[in-house]
């Protein structure tokens, strides 16, 4: 989920921002692609066990992006981190610029992934569709372990598929469902990638 917050205090914000050596880091042409999709028709249901539940996730579309990490989340996330253990809120395109990001703060909390501008010289329509909180699935222990080694400025690749996340108790009965943002245009509830990754890249600034 992403949403976009008022400039009410931005300044004093960004003057207690202890980040901006990566942003000084960053460069444009690394992440200026948009992610690639293409929608999936029959995948099979991918399925597994955590914490005496079923975790069925139902791919919608294979999705790459590479992007700079402007905030993380591994703890506390909901009642069903253990199914969808990671955030990871991913810039690219014209918010992947050092002369943005230096106006820019970011906070990813409880599933939503907010932002701060202090200026207009990005619209927050184009903001909002160059920003992106994705929930991470890891397909294997290989996965997992690079996914820790994410840390904000780093230059992340995932590819996988987005999936629609349903997860079911013993008895077989439907506990929690989220469908996966299909969409870089839409905020608010649901608009965010549900993603099952199948590789990672990290790039430290």
């Amino acid at each position: 989920m992403r949403r976009f917050l008022s400039q009410v205090a931005v300044a004093a914000l960004l003057a207690t921002c202890s980040c901006n050596d990566w942003r000084s880091h960053v460069d444009p042409a690394r992440a200026a692609a948009d992610p690639e999709q293409v929608a999936l028709v029959d995948e099979p249901v991918i399925s597994f066990e955590a914490r005496g539940h079923e975790v069925r996730l139902t791919p919608r579309a294979s999705y790459r992006i590479t992007a700079y990490a402007v905030d993380t989340s591994r703890t506390l996330l909901d009642e069903w981190d253990f199914a969808l253990p990671m955030d990871l809120a991913l810039v690219w395109g014209p918010v992947a610029d050092p002369a943005v990001l230096r106006k820019m703060k970011f906070h990813l909390s409880g599933r939503y992934v907010s932002w701060w501008f202090e200026d207009g010289s990005l619209s927050p329509q184009v903001i909002q569709t160059h920003v992106a909180n994705h929930h991470l699935v890891p397909a294997g222990d290989d996965v997992a372990k690079e996914m820790k080694r994410v840390r904000k400025g780093d230059l992340v690749t995932l590819r996988g598929k987005l999936v629609d996340v349903e997860i079911l108790d013993r008895g077989g009965a439907s506990k929690f469902r989220s469908r996966t943002s299909l969409s870089r245009s839409d905020v608010g509830s649901g608009a965010c990638e549900q993603l099952w990754v199948e590789a990672i890249d990290v790039n430290p600034p």
